[in-house]
């Protein structure tokens, strides 16, 4: 040690450590470290020290290069245990086993570079695609950090072939922060000016239920990890949330002000939607379209195996208006909607639906809407035009014009949108006016078929048949409905117009499409046997009006007609459950007994 110039002293030692430990904010912690370290006044060297590091055992050594610069060499083995201790919940359940890895650093003007590689070979992941793997499979893993400048780095990230990103971090009292970055799949990833991570992707399918349940299972949330997502940029043909899937999706987002800003185009779903975090949470939509999307499908299977289950979860609150509404192929309108979450279950303030046919309004809840969900409606159906509004609904020609208020209360099995028959309960209310029921095809219209009464005249022994060949025109019809496992029944149907008066008391089964109906059907006939008098003078025609009216329509009640209807939908059978007269004796007086030939 030369006492004169100190910068020339000469040193020379070595430092056994035996089950020592070192811990520090640039390394792992160390346990369990044996070895032993040799140094001079310009070098450091360690051959083959040993430690455990992760949960598993870790060997390395040290040494300096002719330029100076401290070589570090290290490998060894992780496991799953050690990872979740040191990172906490960070570390998935869904991730478990072990594999080993191989690294290398360099120290030289206080700048350091790292490198660390691992095929995973040992790792089982259950994490959702692409993540998933199995501990047989290879997925290579590489991170390199390089220093830039004493308070900055680089760090780049690759994980398999699909997966890459690059950070450049701030470090700040020694704490480094992530300042830009950019995470990329299926696609190079990139470090631009912007602040904030960018999420960018191009995949064939997302599924992110199973993401959020992996957020449930490990309660992580970006501002734990550090890594705080800002922009999203994603483009994927199988969008599968909430047991649906979106089709052919694309998604850019970005957070601001406590929120997230995003606009999705799709087949189904194309507009803007912004996500508030307070409380639950709030969903608000402004959509040019909304097509309700197809459930996944393993979703009809796993419901029809699942028992009932209330999910311990939270619901959003929404607020969504979309332009045009279509379900199950059925072009609705205008959609408005606004729920928020009650007692657990989302709790339908206000329901609307407007096109120019009809205006739906109703509120309700929608019970444990996830899985096996369950819906209660009460609503109120204002139409303007019955036919537009059946054919709107894909039920074809059946009713011309006609204005309609129907109001009520309806329960089922499911979500708004799908109704389960066989569960169906609930009462209705119908006031209709001016319209005509017309002549149909079997199936569902058939039920309208038998109000049409095209084929009644042609019982009678005077042809009223231009009254009746085009259906039945009708002046008001007035009914109240009971419905009870999906069977509809009703004590006081009536329908009158110009022609006929009819009433209906019955029942009908909406699942089994069958019916058990009491039909009185009472044409007008004498008004129009008065009409064909006057062709024989003023005089004829006014005294046999007068007659028809002093002997109180007996014309009419001469014609009244009784049946009983059975049978399914579209083969219902009928006979006559009380002839009128004896001139009936023997007619068959069936409304239905043309309704094969149609």
């Amino acid at each position: 040690i030369p006492l004169t110039k100190l910068e020339a002293s000469k040193i020379k030692g070595s430092y056994a450590i035996v089950n020592g430990s070192m811990q520090s904010d640039s390394i792992p912690e160390l346990t369990k470290l044996n070895g032993v370290t040799e140094f001079t006044e310009s070098s450091i060297n360690a051959n083959n020290v040993n430690a455990m590091a992760y949960g598993g055992p870790t060997q390395f050594s040290i040494n300096t290069d002719k330029n100076h610069a401290i070589q570090i060499v290290a490998k060894g083995h992780v496991v799953d245990s050690g990872l979740r201790k040191s990172f906490g919940t960070l570390m998935p359940s869904s991730v478990t086993g072990g594999t080993d890895w191989f690294a290398k650093a360099q120290v030289l003007n206080n700048k350091t570079e790292v490198s660390i590689r691992s095929n995973l070979v040992g790792i089982n992941s259950k994490l959702p695609f692409p993540l998933n793997k199995t501990a047989g499979d290879t997925m290579q893993l590489i991170v390199e950090k390089k220093q830039t400048n004493a308070t900055q780095d680089f760090v780049k990230v690759s994980l398999g072939s699909a997966i890459s990103a690059k950070f450049i971090r701030t470090s700040q009292n020694g704490v480094a922060k992530i300042d830009r970055g950019d995470i990329a799949i299926n696609t190079p990833s990139e470090i631009t000016t912007s602040k904030g991570i960018a999420l960018r992707g191009n995949l064939d399918n997302i599924d992110v239920d199973e993401w959020l349940d992996q957020i449930d299972k490990n309660t992580s949330s970006p501002s734990q990890s550090g890594v705080a997502i800002s922009r999203i940029d994603l483009t994927t043909n199988q969008l599968d949330i909430f047991d649906r899937r979106i089709n052919a999706a694309r998604i850019n987002a970005k957070s601001a002000d406590q929120a997230w800003l995003i606009n999705l185009k799709s087949n189904e779903i194309n507009g803007d939607i912004k996500w508030s975090p307070e409380g639950n949470g709030k969903v608000t939509a402004n959509l040019s379209s909304l097509i309700v999307p197809e459930a996944t499908p393993d979703t009809a299977q796993k419901v029809r195996n699942d028992a009932p289950t209330h999910l311990n979860m939270k619901y959003p609150a929404l607020d969504i208006i979309a332009d045009s509404f279509e379900v199950n192929k059925k072009k609705l309108g205008r959609l408005e909607l606004q729920a928020k979450e009650q007692s657990g279950n989302w709790g339908i303030d206000r329901l609307r639906l407007i096109n120019p046919d009809s205006t739906l309004s109703a509120n309700g809840e929608w019970n444990n809407w996830k899985r096996k969900p369950n819906t209660l409606v009460r609503f109120n159906w204002e139409i303007n035009d019955m036919g537009k509004a059946l054919k709107r609904l894909n039920y074809g020609d059946m009713v011309k014009g006609g204005a309609a208020e129907i109001d009520g209360q309806l329960k089922w099995a499911g979500s708004p949108h799908e109704f389960d028959i066989p569960n169906l309960a609930g009462n209705l209310h119908l006031d209709a006016k001016k319209g005509q029921i017309l002549k149909v095809e079997p199936g569902v219209a058939r039920l309208f078929g038998i109000l049409s009464l095209q084929n009644l005249p042609r019982r009678l022994t005077l042809d009223f048949k231009d009254l009746f060949s085009s259906g039945f025109a009708f002046d008001k019809i007035t009914a109240d409905v009971n419905i009870n496992k999906g069977i509809m029944h009703s004590d006081n149907f009536k329908m009158e117009g110009p022609a006929a008066k009819v009433e209906i008391k019955g029942e009908t089964d909406l699942d089994k499409e069958t019916l058990h109906l009491h039909v009185r059907a009472t044409p007008f006939i004498s008004d129009t046997v008065s009409l064909a008098a006057f062709a024989g003078g003023p005089a004829v025609g006014a005294a046999a009006y007068i007659a028809q009216k002093v002997l109180k329509d007996p014309l009419n009640k001469i014609a009244e007609t009784e049946y009983e209807i059975i049978g399914t939908w579209t083969d219902p059978q009928e006979r006559d459950s009380k002839p009128s007269s004896p001139t009936q004796q023997g007619i068959k007086l069936s409304p239905l007994n043309y309704y094969r030939d149609w």
